[in-house]
């Protein structure tokens, strides 16, 4: 399998299937998704629009259990019903490739209305093949997108801004198969238009290539949430922001629902939709210890927000696979033992439903200790270090002593895995742990303090500010010495439980490059010498000389991408009644090999109109030999209307193709 298909799993693989359901799949995304598919419900329709894509499907699926249906249009299934209709990838030109009508496949009909309006009939359609009580998934990447204003390239065009500027016509860009992403009112809008009034909207982070938290409209805290995100877009050439400096504003200002990626849309005709109110997902952990912990709304939580109480939820627990079950009786019975030994643990309850084996847990209201350290490393700098005093406390009274100093230590008491519990400071349980699925066998109270110590800092900007790690571990006798022996242990321990080996792409793209960012930015800011970012000279430059040389360099220093317009042949003879002695293709390439030039294109009968050549590369300024000065005044303004320039340069004298070809006679 492909190295990165596993986690595009985490869009649905905390998603709460029914077992003895029938799912159509809409677009083949990866094998990984549609395999997923084939564990969870009882059979698999998949329908794909392309000859190309349906070979890859046909390769990638041969042997895969489950008994999946491969069709290649929606007419070939006309008349059957699901109970889950799913498209996760290119849910936009999925619905225009199912059978809309031509005129809604242009891809000048830009603006939200009409293409809303024309997109929900397309989902009209799709809503024909469920079947009473079924449900709608769709994923999708939002227009409005964090990574977008961070300056990520649109995914149609590579073009930054695109999407966010709501795809001006007056941009020169090429959206191949006419579609284009939606905000969430334009979804709304779509979903209006179908007939699926009944919708709720997921928010997958960092989005939904490879999410690690779904969050939804009923849950957006962040505070005990987001220290463990990583980021996958740092090596997209245009960003300039760094997302997870940002994610948690955006969250905690209520702006989730506008900038989120993506989305993950449920809808549905009539029934009840899904309950779950938040998840995050430990794809990346593998088949034996990947989970998926959820926030669910109980039954009578709707009783309670009516009755302006706080709605009633649970925490569940799944394995991601079947062979995860273990892990799952693991975290209990640990649960169970820490209890015994005094350290205060959430409880939790063991169950079975008819996905499987899941464990339960009351749902705490309280600050994660993360952010409440984060406010004392400066505004109570005792308080802060006895908080970690009493981590360590918890962490020895964990320890089992075995053999040579080492012994079985729990190595999850840390403030990423900690409520803070103001009201029970004065009976001395301020702490309380939860999650406690790891045990070092062979560990010591110091190695699970570095560890604690090590990932608190590594997450909170606040801290390093206000003190030392160092000083912190001093505190607690870990010596300088001991460090590159328990950060050898930690990375033997994470490449056991987090693949770091086989995910290592994951952890390199999602650690910005921090001077490259820097220089990307500074790339933004204008050039004083070069006032223009596009420039464009015309000119048929045959038998190539010192003169347009100096033309072209004359022209990129006062621009910082130059556009190399070389007329062809055709144009030339109709214009001059001759041939050039160079063809155009060579003349092409003389020019291109310039280092001076960044593009160069043809000019023939179609755009070699000053204007019609600004409407193919909406250049800032048009540069020109003054022999044409007040020549063209009239195209000048017109120009200027546009925000356009025209600028002249005098001639090399002395030399021109013109006397190079005379004296050649």
């Amino acid at each position: 399998m492909e190295k990165e298909t596993v986690l595009k799993e985490s869009i649905l693989n905390w998603y709460p299937f029914r077992p003895e359901a029938g799912l159509l799949e809409i677009g083949y995304s990866c094998k990984a998704l549609t395999e997923l598919f084939c564990r969870r419900v009882r059979s698999v329709t998949l329908v794909v629009f392309s000859e190309e894509e349906y070979i890859e499907a046909e390769e990638k699926l041969a042997g895969t259990g489950g008994g999946i249906k491969l069709f290649r249009n929606l007419a070939d299934i006309e008349g059957q019903q699901f109970d889950y209709l799913v498209c996760v990838d290119k849910a936009e030109s999925r619905l225009i490739a199912s059978g809309r009508e031509p005129e809604q496949t242009d891809p000048d009909s830009r603006g939200g209305t009409e293409a809303g309006i024309k997109t929900g009939s397309a989902l009209y359609r799709w809503k024909e093949f469920l079947s009473p009580g079924g449900k709608i998934l769709i994923g999708a990447d939002n227009r409005y997108g964090l990574k977008y204003f961070c300056g990520a390239g649109e995914p149609g065009t590579g073009l930054p801004f695109l999407s966010v500027n709501n795809y001006p016509k007056e941009w020169v860009f090429d959206l191949q198969d006419g579609s284009r992403m939606y905000s969430r009112l334009e979804w709304k809008e779509i979903l209006k238009e179908a007939g699926l009034s009944l919708h709720q909207f997921y928010y997958p982070v960092p989005d939904k290539t490879m999410p690690q938290m779904i969050f939804s409209d009923r849950y957006q805290d962040s505070r005990n949430a987001l220290e463990r995100l990583n980021d996958y877009d740092y090596e997209d050439p245009c960003m300039v922001g760094i997302e997870h400096r940002i994610f948690r504003d955006v969250i905690d200002g209520g702006a989730l629902p506008f900038m989120a990626n993506s989305f993950l849309i449920e809808a549905a005709v009539d029934g009840k939709l899904t309950d779950i109110d938040f998840a995050v997902v430990t794809t990346d952990r593998g088949e034996e210890r990947g989970m998926a912990t959820m926030i669910v709304g109980e039954s009578d939580g709707e009783t309670a927000r009516q009755k302006d109480c706080p709605p009633v939820h649970l925490v569940v627990k799944r394995p991601l696979w079947k062979k995860g079950e273990e892990q799952i009786r693991l975290l209990h019975a640990y649960t169970q033992e820490l209890s015994q030994k005094g350290v205060p643990v959430v409880p939790t309850e063991l169950g079975q439903d008819e996905a499987g084996l899941f464990l339960s847990m009351p749902y705490v209201r309280e600050k994660g200790l993360t952010s409440v350290l984060d406010e004392l490393c400066s505004s109570d700098p005792e308080l802060f270090l006895q908080i970690f005093d009493e981590i360590y406390r918890y962490i020895c009274m964990s320890f089992t002593p075995g053999e040579n100093g080492t012994g079985r230590v729990f190595i999850d008491l840390a403030p990423c895995n900690c409520f803070y519990l103001p009201e029970e400071k004065e009976a001395g349980r301020r702490l309380l742990f939860y999650d406690q699925e790891f045990v070092c066998p062979d560990g010591t109270p110091a190695y699970a303090m570095y560890r604690t110590i090590k990932y608190y800092f590594a997450s909170s900007l606040k801290a390093r500010q206000a003190m030392s790690a160092a000083d912190l571990y001093a505190r607690y006798a870990i010596t300088e010495e001991q460090i590159p022996s328990l950060e050898e242990k930690e990375a033997a321990f994470l490449e056991s439980v987090k693949n770091t080996g086989e995910f290592s792409w994951v952890i390199r793209s999602s650690t910005p490059d921090y001077a490259v960012m820097q220089k990307r930015a500074e790339r933004l800011i204008p050039d004083p010498e070069k006032p223009y970012r596009k420039g464009y000279v015309p000119g048929v430059f045959d038998l190539f000389h010192t003169g347009h040389l100096r033309l072209i360099e004359r022209c990129k220093a006062r621009c910082e991408y130059l556009v190399v317009g070389v007329l062809t042949d055709e144009l030339v003879e109709f214009y001059k009644g001759k041939r050039p002695v160079i063809s155009c293709e060579d003349r092409m390439n003389v020019i291109r090999g310039l280092r001076d030039v960044d593009e160069v294109i043809p000019v023939d009968f179609s755009n070699t109109d000053k204007l019609d050549a600004w409407e193919q590369l909406h250049y800032d300024c048009h540069f020109s030999g003054d022999d044409h000065v007040n020549h063209w005044n009239d195209v000048w303004e017109e120009l200027k209307k546009r925000g356009s320039n025209m600028e002249f340069f005098s001639y090399t004298k002395g030399i021109s193709s013109t006397e190079i070809k005379e004296s050649m006679k």
